[in-house]
């Protein structure tokens, strides 16, 4: 094996393959934290005009405009 066939190797090959490796990785850590966040987001008032709010919800949003209005 040559030195410009080596280099060449390494030139072309290694950083595609980087990419690859790269791209794999990402796509496999990031796939359950975007199913988890797509099925939360699937029901909720904005999305589904027919969402049934939970006592947690009320509860939580009651909360949110009592804190905002002690603010102003």
């Amino acid at each position: 094996m040559t030195k410009e066939v080596f280099a060449g190797f390494f030139k072309k090959d290694i950083p595609v393959a980087g990419g690859v490796l790269g791209g794999s990785i990402t796509y496999l850590s990031f796939k359950p934290c975007c199913e988890r966040l797509k099925s939360s987001l699937m029901d909720t008032k904005l999305s589904n005009p027919l969402h049934m709010e939970s006592r947690e919800e009320i509860e939580i949003f009651n909360a949110i405009v009592t804190d905002a209005n002690e603010v102003m």
